[in-house]
Order: structure tokens, then sequence, then C-alpha cells
């Protein structure tokens, strides 16, 4: 079955336009003609090599976002299959990705980074909280809205404690630029892999470049689990880039507790830095002598003036 534009899908979904064409399916966006509102379909190309093992890893998929209702993690509005093709009906999220924004900017301001940590980390919990792991965090799959809203995109190889084996043991499952020592090395991922992985995504939106490179995705892996992370640099944060680096942790155990604890840590740095930033801001309006101006009335004379210290300077 080859899906065009203009398709019903389900009596229900209109095929618009295609957004993304994979190794195990394609992503469209569509129209819901019954509540009238965009969305994204995710359907299982019916051309693909060992078709019936990759319907069970999208199955895992809805499977595993079916009860993951967080604002920050993209929703899962139904799945269904027909004549051998599966498809996921998704929340379609009009946005640009971290991955993009990081290309335009490079190296980012902690303030305008904090926010889009923490919401990932908080969309995270969740999914960890319901015993899903996502395996894949990396700034493409992480949406950011003109308005700092994050989604978490793309469960497709995600593991849940409760679903059957898919993956071959040993088999090595993420993006290598992003994966934890323990994934690259075909362990199980835990909560943990996850909170590498967005310590990764932290380093390069911090630093303006990952921490590991190389000419094969297996040297990158490798690194993950040899080679020391780089220090950040020196004109980031202290207590920032300690606690990113503590993220990128070899060893599971040293890495922060959960995702909640991530998301707190890094409110609170962000909650200071802007706290200082307003500090600046302050003393540098009362070492302008910015004052306002003299306003004078007719008689009797009297000079009103406001002193500088009622001005509140540059709130934020």
């Amino acid at each position: 079955m080859k899906l065009i534009e203009g398709q019903l899908i389900h009596r229900r979904y209109r095929l618009d336009s295609r957004l993304a064409q994979g190794g195990m399916g394609e992503v469209w966006k569509g129209y819901d003609i019954q509540l009238g509102r965009e969305v994204a379909i995710k359907a299982l190309r019916s051309d693909v090599t060992n078709a019936e093992a990759k319907l069970r890893r999208l199955r895992a998929e809805a499977h595993n976002s079916a009860n993951l209702a967080h604002p920050n993690i993209a929703a899962l509005f139904e799945y269904y299959e027909h004549d051998g093709i599966g498809f996921l009906i998704m929340e379609y999220v009009p946005s640009k990705s971290l991955a993009d924004l990081f290309h335009s900017k490079g190296a980012m301001d902690p303030i305008e980074l904090l926010p889009i940590l923490i919401q990932t980390a908080r969309g995270l919990f969740v999914a960890h909280s319901h015993g899903v792991i996502h395996r894949d965090v990396k700034p493409a799959n992480i949406m950011v809205s003109d308005t700092g809203e994050v989604k978490i995109t793309d469960f497709g190889v995600s593991y849940s404690t409760g679903q059957g084996q898919i993956t071959q043991d040993g088999m090595v499952v993420g993006t290598a630029q992003y994966i934890s020592p323990e994934q690259a090395q075909g362990q199980q991922a835990t909560p943990q892999s996850d909170i590498y992985s967005l310590g990764v995504v932290a380093y390069e939106g911090l630093a303006g470049h990952r921490p590991f490179t190389g000419t094969t995705p297996v040297d990158i892996a490798a690194a993950h689990v040899n080679n020391p992370v780089p220090p950040l640099p020196d004109s980031v944060d202290v207590q920032l880039r300690e606690f990113v680096m503590s993220m990128l942790a070899k060893d599971p155990l040293d890495r922060p507790k959960d995702a909640l604890v991530v998301s707190r840590t890094l409110a609170r740095i962000e909650r200071r830095l802007l706290d200082q930033q307003t500090e600046m801001a302050n003393t540098a309006m009362a070492t302008s002598g910015n004052r306002l101006p003299r306003r004078v009335t007719s008689t009797p004379r009297i000079v009103l003036e406001a002193p500088a210290s009622r001005l509140g300077g540059n709130k934020q």
C-alpha cells in the first residue's frame, strides 16, 4: 500500500504532506476531519524488509506512549493497523527542533537553554515513572515552540520495563553522538541512560559542540565508553558546569538520582542566574546615575525628584 497526498486513512485522517521518511516508515502531516485538527501520522512502509519485526516495534512505541500524558511529551491519539500497515496518530508539533536551534545559534545563553533542559527533564521523569526509557534523547527529538514550550517526540526505540524482548541481546540502540556508555556496550538502558543523553544535549548547547566526535558512529560510541569528557568552557557558570559533568559520569550510579533531580537542580541554577542578571542590571542603572527628570510647577516653586532607589531597575 503506497501512501499518497489526499489519501484518507481510517476514514478519518487525511494525508496532507510527507514530513520525513526513514528505514522503518514515514511521517506525514495530516488532518483529523472528525475533530478538525492537524495531526502527525507515522506509518510503517509496506516495502520494508523484516516488516513483522518492525511492526512489533511500532506496536511497542504505541504501547509505551499511550499513557504518557504530559505537557512536555507529544501525545499519542490513536494506533491501528490495516492491511498489514501500522499507523500512529500523534499530536502535530509545528515547532523547530532543538537541533535546528543549535544549528542556527551555536552555543546558547544558559538563560535560554536551561528552560528547555528543565522541561525535557520533566517529561523524561514522567516517562521513567511509567517504566518507559526513551533511549534516543537528542536535540532532533526535542521540539521547541516560539514561546519556549518543549515537546519530547519519537519513542520509536523506547523500552518499557513491562514489554517483552524486541531487540537482540547486545544490540546497540540509540544515536552514537548522544548514546550512554552502557547503551554503547549493548547493556540495558535505564533512566540514568536518558539522563546521560540529556547531559550530552546540555553540553552541546553550552559549548557549541558535542563532547565526542569521530569518523564513524562506532568511533564516537567508543569515545563515550572510554574517553574522559572534555571540560566545558570556563565561561560557563561553575555550578552548571559541574552538574552537567555529573550527568555525563561514565558510571550510571554517579549520575543524578533521577530526572526530577535534574529538573529541580537546573531550575535552581536558572533562578540564581536570573537573579544575578537582574542584580547586575540594577547595579548598572545605579552606577549610570539614571534618574527621573525634574518636574517644575508654577508658584510656589516645588521640585519633585524620584530617587534612583525607587525606580526598581530593569526587573526581569
